[in-house]
């Protein structure tokens, strides 16, 4: 298993050295960035007060321009007669109810006049979901201890791989499958030894994660090539191939297969790994076969759960989209298939086949790795002073030799 994990661990450092990403300065269309959120040179401000009212005529032509949000803000970084401006903006029916106490980030923008001003690009999130991670790490770590930390640190390397790796080598166009497997693979060998410990029980999970994702990889895409997914289902993949084109939409999505699959997978692993290990302290002398079947009859009722667990987790996800085709009236059938519904299908489809194969995959390692010892010799006659009827039913003995079960 060492010598597996060496050779998976060298190929990981190859794939990331080869697709590392160039690092070079990126240019954001200014298109894009109106369409993703607005103008980077966003200002914090506070409302003082919102209403709605006519929009003014600032063109002179003496007619109503519409209904218009109406509102004074503080802006938190400027002070004296600056920091107060009035905005008038007219009222998008999608936007949010603006009320005094808000707490807001303003966007440049320039008025009908040609006048420069700003408007309301997005709320101030930074200190409550602050305060959520917090309270969250919190009690991860009040109740799991050292190995909640360990899994919080691991969080953050995962949050930091796919930001300062995974992402920028997508966008520089290396092959995204390429880019997913490399990514998951790291992440797993990294998380798992960081969060369990050096051992061969996580080694045996580490082995069956690897190898069932890559299983979940090749059915992705066997799926993807039958169904003729495009990868545009959505405005952001739209977005994507007008901005960059380079990539492959389709490989995009077997990506998103990969390394959404990777965390069920892992948790099935090292369930299945631990179970066994139990079984094989609790039964020292228990058979190659008595593992496997036990560690199996546990990972079924895991796949039962987990199985649905993954549907309901897509479904989550695309619950707008599914809402929306809901009011437009279309069959169940129509819906899955669209190009939108038909991936998220592939990626339950191919998520579900790696979770099911990780059961015997690592049910069958571990019951390989997991140390037992050889049953000792059955006496021809029981010793004297015990019941024969106590030594057939299998009383295991100590150290002298006599069976723990005496007859009493």
């Amino acid at each position: 298993m060492a010598a597996t994990v060496a050779l998976f661990l060298i190929l990981t450092v190859a794939g990331v050295i080869m697709l590392w990403p160039s690092g070079g300065a990126r240019e954001t269309p200014e298109d894009l960035r109106g369409l993703v959120g607005g103008s980077s040179q966003l200002v914090d401000a506070t409302i003082e007060r919102a209403g709605r009212g006519p929009c003014p005529d600032l063109t002179g032509a003496g007619a109503s321009q519409g209904t218009c949000d109406q509102i004074d803000v503080v802006l938190d970084d400027a002070s004296g007669s600056n920091a107060r401006l009035h905005l008038d903006t007219l009222v998008d029916p999608t936007g949010p109810l603006l009320k005094a106490g808000d707490k807001v980030r303003l966007a440049p923008t320039t008025n009908i006049a040609g006048q420069a001003t700003y408007y309301v690009a997005d709320f101030q999130r930074s200190a409550p979901i602050g305060w959520i991670a917090f309270l969250t790490a919190a009690v991860v770590v009040a109740v799991a201890r050292w190995r909640g930390l360990a899994a919080l640190v691991g969080l953050a390397l995962s949050y930091l791989v796919i930001v300062k790796f995974t992402l920028p080598s997508l966008l520089d166009g290396h092959s995204p499958v390429a880019v997913a497997l490399t990514t998951g693979a790291a992440l797993v060998i990294v998380l798992l030894y960081l969060a369990h410990g050096v051992s061969a029980r996580t080694t045996a999970a580490l082995l069956g994660t690897l190898a069932s994702m890559a299983l979940a990889g090749a059915f992705g895409a066997l799926a993807i090539d039958l169904a003729r997914i495009t990868g545009l289902g959505s405005d952001e993949d739209v977005m994507l191939k007008a901005f960059a084109g380079q990539l492959s939409l389709p490989g995009l999505v077997l990506a998103s297969v990969i390394i959404g699959s990777l965390g069920l997978i892992n948790d099935m692993t090292i369930t299945q790994a631990a179970a066994v290990w139990e079984v094989a302290g609790a039964a020292p002398h228990a058979s190659l076969r008595h593992l496997y079947g036990s560690g199996m009859r546990v990972g079924r009722d895991h796949i039962a759960s987990s199985v649905y667990t993954l549907v309901l987790a897509y479904a989550g996800a695309a619950l707008p989209t599914l809402l929306l085709f809901t009011l437009a009236d279309r069959s169940s059938t129509d819906l899955a298939a669209t190009d939108l519904i038909g991936a998220e299908i592939v990626r339950t489809a191919a998520g579900t086949i790696g979770l099911v194969a990780s059961v015997p995959l690592t049910t069958a390692i571990a019951a390989l790795a997991a140390p037992r010892r050889r049953p000792p010799p059955s006496p021809k006659s029981p010793p004297t002073g015990t019941d024969t009827a106590d030594t057939a039913r299998g009383g295991y003995l100590d150290a002298d030799t006599q069976p723990l079960n005496r007859h009493r």
